[in-house]
């Protein structure tokens, strides 16, 4: 535990100064992002308007961030000094997931809520509106369940890759679901016997019947749990094999 603390606050002195700037950045984006939204094109920040954001700029800051973690393995002096720590491989694989999951969920939602608070400002409303974005919401609840999934995929690549960590590993996972999303589509012409559109595994099913178009949508209280097994279990599958392949890298 000593040793762990002591390699958590190493890493916090090392990277200090690059999180910072990246706290700041993120803070004048959604700042000035949220204030020309309802200043300049007069949209009200509503609750829809603020999940859209809310999630949007999660994924992407949350993934590139994560991505960037593990940089130093890209750099042979760098990828030496840090294997060579006195420490262990799951030490220093759970720093960087502390970092880049706990604590990034944490610092983005403090300063999404502040962003939004100044945003609000300039509509001359005092105090929150009754439509504030609820973090403990069902609904937000599955957003962090989506960027736990990204995430891992994130920091697999991250561990992966030594280079150009976010182009990969999104290029891979694009075509991937690529590759799902047909697959689905021939599966599932096969089994109706009919053309259906193209739909990720899991998604509403769309054809044509008769010039008319049939939606079937999966049933909320029975599909969608499995859904949601589906996605922790694959969260953890990646997280497990982040730790192994980081286990491989050696100097």
């Amino acid at each position: 535990m000593i040793r762990f603390c002591r390699l958590f606050k190493k890493h916090t002195k090392e990277h200090f100064r690059n999180y910072l700037m990246s706290i700041v950045v993120l803070v004048g984006v959604m700042i000035l992002g949220g204030s020309f939204l309802v200043y300049m094109a007069d949209i009200q920040l509503d609750k829809n308007i603020q999940t859209f954001l809310f999630f949007t700029i999660m994924l992407l800051a949350g993934t590139i961030f994560t991505s960037t973690i593990f940089a130093d393995l890209g750099e042979r002096k760098k990828a030496i000094t840090w294997l060579t720590l006195p420490a262990s491989h799951f030490e220093k694989y759970l720093v960087a997931w502390i970092y880049s999951f706990l604590l990034f969920i944490i610092v983005y939602t403090l300063i999404f809520y502040v962003a939004v608070f100044i945003a609000i400002q300039f509509q001359h409303v005092h105090g929150l509106p009754q439509g504030i974005l609820n973090v403990f919401e069902t609904q937000v609840l599955l957003m962090y369940l989506v960027y736990a999934f990204l995430h891992a995929i994130a920091f697999f690549g991250a561990v992966y890759f030594e280079k150009l960590h976010f182009i990969k590993t999104a290029f891979i996972f694009f075509i991937i679901m690529g590759v799902l999303i047909v697959m689905n589509k021939g599966i599932l012409s096969a089994l109706l016997g009919r053309t259906v559109d193209a739909s990720p595994p899991f998604g509403n099913l769309h054809f044509a019947n008769s010039g008319q178009t049939v939606d079937i949508q999966l049933g909320k209280q029975h599909n969608n749990p499995y859904l949601i097994y589906l996605i922790i279990v694959l969260t953890f599958i990646f997280w497990a094999a982040s730790y192994f392949r980081l286990k491989e890298k050696q100097v």
